[in-house]
């Protein structure tokens, strides 16, 4: 399951790095930029089952609950358009859950490795279940963490069963080009007032990252706003010592490091 939102920088190699895990790919997007196409693309040229629909920007809840009832498998595979799996993870993924119990119900865990700002910093790690059986009794529901909406699973624990993997299986790539920098990055502070605001009017979250800009910094050129917060962000991390997959050497250069 996938919800997108103008994810062109990474959807292709984030799509690609599970395409012998997975046996299908619902995709939900509403983006305004090449990300519909670049599915399309990687769809024909690679033969992936994906079934892309396209809905207006909203209640990732909402949009999460309507993708669980279009999929077709019992596991269920919650992926961003910025995570990318490491070379063999797809094959260790299968393996446990060949060696579940099939009458059981499960929530899987792992950590990603978040790369923040740049390609060349990090920011920590980023655990949730990532991996789940189905049931008529889950669903997603936004819960308010730090005062903020996050769209959360809710499954009853009395009837799943929790494993954590103690491994790194790939990385989550929160690297944006300076405008959809901002915009991500005053859509994730202020979503709860964009999502009140987007229940009345038809909103872009480009036009609400102005709005809010202009509002907070007295301009809105989303692309200075958006250099200036990644050179000031990335100041403050540790850089990046690990490896990466081998799917994004062609993102990487020398000259960049």
């Amino acid at each position: 399951m996938t919800a997108t939102y103008n994810e062109e920088e990474w959807i292709e190699p984030s799509l690609l790095s599970i395409k012998d895990l997975v046996d299908e790919y619902i995709v939900i997007d509403s983006s305004t930029d090449r990300t519909p196409e670049i599915i399309e693309k990687v769809k024909d040229e690679h033969g992936l089952n994906i079934r892309l629909y396209k809905y207006p920007p909203g209640d990732l809840s909402i949009i999460r609950n309507e993708i669980l009832r279009l999929s077709s498998y019992r596991w269920i595979l919650h992926w961003d358009g910025d995570f990318i799996l490491y070379e063999g993870s797809d094959k260790y993924i299968r393996s446990l859950v060949e060696t579940l119990d099939p009458r059981r119900h499960y929530l899987i865990y792992w950590p990603w490795i978040r790369i923040c700002g740049d390609l060349y910093h990090t920011c920590g790690e980023h655990v949730e279940h990532w991996l789940f059986t189905y049931s008529k009794q889950i669903h997603y529901k936004n819960l308010l963490v730090d005062g903020r909406p996050f769209d959360s699973l809710i499954a009853p624990l009395r009837l799943y069963k929790a494993i954590y993997i103690d491994k790194v299986l790939g990385l989550h790539i929160q690297v944006k080009n300076p405008v959809r920098y901002v915009v991500k990055h005053l859509w994730y502070l202020y979503r709860s007032e964009y999502n009140e605001i987007s229940k009345r009017t038809k909103i872009s979250q480009e036009e609400f990252a102005k709005t809010k800009a202009l509002e907070l910094y007295g301009t809105d050129d989303l692309e200075m706003i958006g250099r200036k917060l990644i050179e000031d962000f990335v100041k403050s991390l540790p850089r990046f010592n690990g490896d990466y997959p081998k799917i994004l050497n062609k993102y990487l250069s020398k000259k960049d490091k």
